[in-house]
């Protein structure tokens, strides 16, 4: 990689003239892997050269209360805290951006307020989207493992839910653009309270998924464009699907045994379900 996690490419002087930037102060707007798009800095020029999430580091999105407590449902017009952190071996450079929505196709739009608690280390980058991103003075973890917070204001009123979208860069400092391992997580919030202007009809979309048990998959029957994200019982998304399939079967026979949560989304409604993998 460069001297700083994030690359792009731009036309200069010429129309066959390119160079390679380097963001030193964070990278472009819409790379959280955030819809309708779902881009990330994984792309050939900028950090390509490796699968999303094939590192082997761990990133995680955690959202707590007041009380410190890790909250999976926001309340109307309160504020909690985003930690986002990622640990890859022995390095020490990493990079990110994240962004907090609603909606998951091309109508989706920023939800809530994000507010800077590490001025030094992060910023916002405006626009009808908000991003959260690192700073040139918070690349660089001598401990190895990178930590970032910020606070977020929940809207007045329950609009359905909330996802935050974070894409990593962990950095292997060879000073070029290949070589790095890029990361993507979301975390769904489910509003509390009364829907606000949403309709409320995802029921009637959607039987539940079977057979509940299962060893292997687990079949949706869907009536509408619906994402299907799946949590193990620590809250990390295991599977993450959008499809406009109308019966989708989900291979799950790599996970665990355990109880899961699926939650699948249409639009701005969501149902939630249990089931067991066997």
């Amino acid at each position: 990689m460069k001297n700083f996690p994030f690359f792009f490419f731009t036309l200069t002087f010429s129309l066959i003239s390119f160079s390679v930037f380097t963001h030193k102060d964070g990278p472009p707007s819409g790379v959280a892997g955030e819809p309708p798009l779902a881009e990330t800095c994984a792309v050939q020029g900028c950090h390509g050269g490796s699968a999303l999430n094939s590192g082997g580091g761990t990133a995680t999105i955690a959202c707590k209360d007041s009380l410190n407590t890790i909250i999976t449902n926001y309340q109307p017009n309160h504020t909690y805290t985003i930690t986002l952190s990622i640990n890859e071996g022995t390095k020490t450079r990493y990079g990110f951006e994240a962004i907090i929505m609603r909606g998951t196709a091309s109508n989706a739009t920023s939800i809530g307020t994000i507010i800077i608690t590490q001025p030094n280390e992060t910023q916002l980058l405006g626009g009808s989207k908000i991003n959260i991103l690192h700073k040139l003075a918070g690349i660089d973890f001598p401990g190895g493992i990178a930590t970032w917070t910020f606070n977020w204001k929940a809207p007045q009123a329950n609009l359905g839910i909330a996802t935050i979208y974070a894409a990593f860069n962990a950095a292997n400092l060879d000073q070029k653009n290949s070589g790095d391992e890029i990361y993507i997580r979301s975390l769904a919030l489910a509003g509390s309270g009364p829907l606000v202007g949403i309709e409320s009809n995802l029921k009637a979309k959607i039987a539940n998924p079977y057979p509940n048990p299962t060893k292997s998959d687990i079949t949706f029957v869907l009536n509408s464009a619906t994402s299907i994200i799946i949590y193990n019982l620590n809250n990390e998304v295991v599977k993450n699907i959008t499809t406009t399939s109308e019966l989708e079967k989900i291979n799950i026979d790599h996970l665990p045994r355990g109880i899961y949560i699926a939650r699948v989304i249409s639009g701005n409604d969501f149902e939630t379900y249990k089931f067991m993998k066997q």
